[in-house]
């Protein structure tokens, strides 16, 4: 009796632990994304105003004696604008419950293909609604993000794919290509390519992530989330 209560207590104190180290994890994970947050209004509301500014006052010296110089000037502030403008939309893109994670995801991949080159694509097979809880929104971003970042820097890929699709109670996304491939046991051991990174944020909020590649037959990134589920599709 005495070894099956000590059991029960282990048990008991491991869930506790568990359901601790998670809701520590998805703390953090917020406090990381009101951070992330503050950052983009600061660019927006400061620097991107500003800019706008200065561009109206250029326009203003379009008639004195340096035309040219007044022009180089404009075209750099207006580079400068299109930087900012990317830099607040990755550190907080625009996200609502109501538009669900396919709309940002295919906005990522459109902005990632203009700047890297290589063609992704988006591919939405899920059956019914998508109904993520905030924190799972921006997981299931920040996972995508970091797959198709790895892809874009280390895959040497021609193309990637996402695939957003439902099972049963569950999120599945899958992103691929057919890259170069790398050792996953090596990888993991050195911490590299964001894997650590990518399975903690999945785990924060209750789902599964798994990693396949070979030197030279490409990666498979999957992750699922538990999810509710609402009506179908008219």
């Amino acid at each position: 009796m005495i070894l099956v209560a000590l059991g029960a207590a282990l048990v008991l104190y491991q869930r506790r632990f568990l359901a601790l180290h998670r809701r520590h994890a998805v703390g953090l994970l917020r406090a990381q994304e009101e951070e992330r947050a503050w950052v983009a209004r600061e660019v927006h509301d400061d620097a991107l105003q500003r800019i706008a500014v200065l561009l109206q006052d250029l326009d203003g010296w379009r008639d004195q004696p340096e035309p040219t110089r007044v022009d180089a000037h404009r075209a750099e502030i207006e580079d400068l604008s299109v930087v900012l403008r990317r830099l607040a939309y990755r550190l907080h893109p625009p996200m609502s419950e109501q538009d669900g994670l396919v709309p940002p995801l295919r906005r990522l991949a459109t902005d990632l293909s203009r700047s890297s080159g290589i063609p992704i694509n988006v591919t939405d097979e899920s059956e019914s609604k998508l109904r993520l809880t905030p924190e799972q929104l921006i997981v299931a971003y920040r996972i995508v993000q970091e797959a198709l970042s790895n892809l874009i820097k280390h895959a040497k890929a021609p193309a990637g794919t996402v695939l957003i699709r439902t099972n049963g109670r569950l999120l599945d996304v899958v992103i691929e290509d057919q890259g170069a491939g790398f050792d996953t046991g090596l990888a993991r051991n050195a911490g590299g390519l964001g894997l650590v990174s990518m399975a903690e944020r999945a785990r924060a909020v209750g789902g599964t992530l798994t990693v396949s590649s070979e030197p030279g037959q490409g990666t498979r990134v999957q992750f699922q989330l538990p999810r509710e589920v609402e009506a179908k599709r008219s």
